[in-house]
């Protein structure tokens, strides 16, 4: 029997699942062209306050012999409403650059809009929520941080926004999707009034 690694944040568990899964959905580009079969490598997260879900970075087939990925939400166990967020609007995209594929650092948090979205934040806000030095982390985990157009020199959007590149290992993806999708909802998105829902 095999441990899955685990990844400890701030009243948060990562637990990866070292195998490859068949899951069914699609690409964000092409999410209104129907059900295809994808692979994942799957991490369960809980948190302090009872969120409990399975999040994958995925990897879907389109056009001839071409793949894109993402890190989304796969299942929703247990939680807060506010974590519901995530079925939404959580999905990162992670872009192919070379040999190695890019996601953007965006964080959750209250805008101009009524309800939390996908907002654009410096490393300092990033350590903030991780609790620790995020650059550091992601790259103890195998990830290359940077800016964007440092990473994926084709960006056409964001190129100044923190970022991260991975590999074959996901782990710094996991991690980059918990310190930007689920800490700020444990956090209350930072929204004056929200008390943090641990410290």
């Amino acid at each position: 029997m095999t441990t899955e690694p685990t990844v400890e944040l701030r009243g948060l568990t990562l637990s990866i699942d070292p195998d490859v899964h068949t899951i069914e959905g699609a690409g964000m580009s092409a999410r209104d062209e129907g059900v295809v079969e994808g692979r994942a490598r799957v991490a369960t997260v809980k948190t302090v306050d009872g969120f409990h879900a399975t999040i994958g970075v995925c990897s879907w087939p389109v056009g001839d012999d071409s793949h894109e990925h993402d890190i989304r939400l796969l299942d929703f166990w247990a939680g807060a409403d506010d974590y519901r967020r995530l079925e939404r609007a959580g999905k990162m995209s992670l872009a192919q650059s070379g040999d190695r594929r890019v996601g953007i650092l965006r964080a959750m948090a209250y805008g101009e809009r009524e309800w939390p979205t996908l907002q654009t934040v410096g490393w300092e806000a990033l350590d903030r929520l991780a609790g620790t030095n995020t650059a550091h982390l992601l790259r103890e985990h195998g990830g290359v941080p940077g800016s964007v157009i440092e990473l994926n020199p084709n960006a056409k959007r964001f190129k100044d926004a923190p970022a991260v590149a991975i590999a074959d290992d996901p782990t710094a993806a996991f991690i980059a999707f918990a310190v930007t999708r689920v800490m700020p909802i444990a956090s209350g998105f930072g929204k004056p009034g929200l008390e943090p829902l641990h410290a």
